[in-house]
């Protein structure tokens, strides 16, 4: 990413600027805490305090191209001492509205819910910024404090982990739907 105007406008104390960055990126930031808290209410909480933290330490950025990674960073210490503080471990989503409401006409997207739940945190946030927020990999790798390579292959892994799962799921179901062969009783084999 480059330098952004708003980054150096904002180091010198411009409110409006920072405000436009903080539009900019909540979501993201958002996004990469429910991959890695339990609830909306922890992703929120930890949210606003990553964001507090950014405007009070912000004329310590020396690169303001190293703002966004730097924002990330400080996001991702937030959800740590939150998670240390509440003695929560990450694990799955506990709020399923979090990546995708249900919607009664598409049952897929809840099993891809499911699905993206199951994934490590780390990849559960490279699959959302990439595939919810549309980031290139090299933003992603920027973000996360990874290669481009690595963030390449959590996506195609995950990428591929979701197609399995989903594939999966859908064999199941046919197969549950299937007539079972009866014996000369009668009875289901």
């Amino acid at each position: 990413m480059k330098s952004d105007p708003d980054v150096s406008a904002a180091i010198q104390g411009d409110r409006d600027a920072f405000t436009r960055l903080y539009r900019r990126y909540a979501r993201s930031v958002f996004l990469d805490l429910v991959a890695r808290l339990r609830t909306r209410q922890d992703a929120e909480d930890a949210l606003q305090a990553a964001f507090v933290s950014a405007w009070r330490h912000l004329p310590r950025l020396t690169n303001p191209s190293r703002f966004v990674p730097w924002l990330f960073r400080i996001a991702r210490n937030k959800a740590k001492d939150l998670l240390r503080k509440e003695r929560l471990k990450p694990h799955r989503l506990h709020d399923p509205d979090l990546i995708a409401p249900s919607r009664p006409d598409r049952p897929d997207l809840a099993r891809i819910r499911d699905l993206v739940a199951k994934l490590q945190p780390k990849n559960r946030a490279i699959v959302m910024l990439r595939a919810v927020e549309g980031w290139s990999a090299a933003d992603v790798a920027l973000a996360q404090g990874l290669s481009v390579a690595t963030v390449r292959r959590r996506y195609a892994r995950a990428l591929e982990h979701l197609r399995t799962g989903l594939a999966r799921r859908t064999n199941d179901e046919d197969e549950e739907k299937r007539p079972r062969p009866r014996n000369a009783a009668g009875f289901s084999l």
